[in-house]
């Protein structure tokens, strides 16, 4: 299994923010990480929070690395 970063990003009337990231290489197999990434997901829209995954984050959460 090849290494996959999903990003959870929040699109906002100030823009789009990136708020987590979830590692494939954290995981034993895909069907897991894929679970993980919609439970979290979900997790977010439940608490009121209007986010979507992505392949991309925001630069400002690559500089922030």
């Amino acid at each position: 299994m090849k290494n996959t970063t999903r990003y959870f990003n929040l699109k906002t009337i100030y823009g789009v923010e990136t708020i987590d990231e979830i590692s494939s290489q954290d995981f034993p197999r895909w069907s897991e990480f894929i679970k993980e990434v919609r439970r979290l997901r979900d997790e977010y829209c439940f608490c009121g929070m209007s986010v979507y995954t992505s392949s991309r984050c925001t630069k400002e959460w690559k500089d922030k690395e």
